[in-house]
């Protein structure tokens, strides 16, 4: 059984915890394939998304602003004490999950590269 259908909260804020990881981790698979090392201290998770975000490719810089959206959504979902209008987030970032995994297998394989940044 899928967490979004059990309908209760913290089924509904592990959904969008793990559909968040999903996301990231497939980005991270693909960003490492390309030499990108993620920084030992804090903010690895931001520094994934900025390179995506900040790279000149139009595709990568979508699957940024999907990510960096996804991540303040899972932030909120695991933190923060009432997320309003949790079945509309839950539903929002399980469609989210859906589409970066669409557009990142149609990316380049060459992309993202860190060494491409915009500046």
């Amino acid at each position: 059984m899928r967490l979004e259908s059990h309908g209760d909260e913290a089924s509904l804020r592990s959904a969008v915890s793990r559909a968040y990881y999903y996301v990231y981790h497939l980005a991270l698979a693909r960003a490492e394939q390309n030499q990108y090392r993620p920084p030992k201290e804090s903010g690895s998770h931001i520094d994934m998304w900025r390179v995506y975000s900040e790279s000149p490719v139009p595709e990568c810089i979508r699957l940024g602003v999907i990510g960096e959206r996804m991540f303040r959504k899972r932030v909120d979902a695991d933190y923060r004490a009432t997320v309003p209008r949790l079945v509309e987030v839950t539903q929002d970032v399980l469609q989210d999950a859906k589409t970066f995994a669409d557009l990142l297998s149609r990316l380049d394989l060459r992309h993202p590269k860190q060494s491409s940044q915009r500046r």
